[in-house]
């Protein structure tokens, strides 16, 4: 299975002719805005991580769950590559429009899926299948679950399985269930939100035996000493996760309100950190990402050639963005509809 992920900016300049430095890369869903590193101690790099470093407290209070409920991770697709793999061959739903590396992993460990459209579709077959996957909230539909719908999912289901991808919940009001209390399994991404992708560091919490399952395959070590000690610091800077959350909102409110205009009568939806168009026309969406990639703005391409995703770029990055949605203009676009 060939999946397309953003982020790819080498490719794309070797691809188009534009040098890496000159792109305006809107492709992921992470913050433009970085949690401001320190200087590292040098002990960070010459000694091996140990338990008890602060990080699984401050990631407790930040979550706020029990330590003993959660298990960091070397990204949050460290535990997408190997939850299914902790089970014996199952029905599993997971999203038809989602990331899907949740459908990749589950299909490779031999796991029989059905795809649903969304939560509506997933309640209704609750019945018929013994695991399921949601993104809450999804990326990218933007579409979160109500509050406790959740909770009476992974009831239905039984303990250990439902498992919740909250990547992007950080920016979009935490999470819509208590998972403790019907026993589901949660993803989170610290990377995203803090804008520290590279650093390579999640955390799953809920089921204890999953969690556990979890922690021993990452350890001795999975989770290098610096993102440790980064990753300590940057769960408990409130003040900075306040201005950070401000940034998220105003930005959030620009890119739709110039989305809007550029594409009207398009669906248009976000979750914090992107914000995604829906063309009804088919090929419209790839022109429109074909368009913007010649000015030099990478944008993600929807799996199913029927969505453009984009990031959110800082101000100073907003006119730049403007003129290159006003340049490449609705003429680019197919107006036929497929239907």
């Amino acid at each position: 299975m060939c999946m397309i992920h953003g982020g790819k900016l080498r490719a794309a300049a070797d691809r188009y002719g534009i040098d890496e430095a000159e792109w305006l890369d809107l492709s992921t869903g992470i913050a433009p805005w970085s949690w401001p590193l320190p200087p590292l101690p040098a002990a960070v790099w010459s000694r091996l991580p140990e338990a008890g470093d602060g990080l699984i407290a401050a990631a407790a209070d930040y979550y706020g769950c029990p330590a003993d409920r959660l298990a960091a991770l070397p990204g949050s697709q460290f535990a997408i590559r190997e939850l299914p793999r902790l089970f014996a061959p199952a029905t599993v739903a997971v999203p038809a429009v989602g990331y899907t590396e949740h459908a990749a992993a589950w299909h490779a460990a031999g796991h029989r899926l059905r795809c649903y459209a969304d939560l509506d579709a997933l309640e209704s077959m609750l019945a018929n299948i013994d695991r399921a996957v949601v993104l809450d909230p999804n990326n990218p539909s933007g579409e979160r679950a109500v509050s406790g719908r959740l909770g009476r999912f992974a009831a239905a289901l039984g303990p250990g399985r439902l498992v919740v991808d909250a990547a992007f919940a950080d920016c979009a009001g935490g999470l819509s269930f208590d998972p403790f209390a019907n026993d589901a399994i949660v993803l989170r991404s610290v990377g995203k939100y803090f804008g520290l992708a590279g650093m390579r560091l999640g955390f799953a919490f809920g089921h204890k035996p999953v969690i556990e399952a979890l922690h021993g395959a990452v350890e001795p070590w999975g989770v290098a000493h610096p993102a440790r000690w980064i990753g300590a610091r940057a769960l408990a800077d409130r003040d900075w996760q306040i201005g950070q959350n401000a940034r998220i909102r105003d930005g959030e409110a620009w890119l739709r309100a110039r989305l809007a205009d550029v594409f009207p009568g398009h669906g248009i939806a976000g979750a914090g950190l992107f914000v995604t168009v829906f063309f009804p026309a088919e090929g419209a969406a790839a022109a429109a990402h074909e368009a913007l990639a010649r000015r030099g703005v990478l944008t993600r391409l929807g799996d199913n050639g029927r969505w453009l995703r984009f990031g959110l770029p800082l101000k100073s990055q907003r006119e730049r963005l403007s003129q290159a949605l006003t340049d490449m203009g609705t003429h680019a676009l197919p107006i036929k509809d497929s239907n």
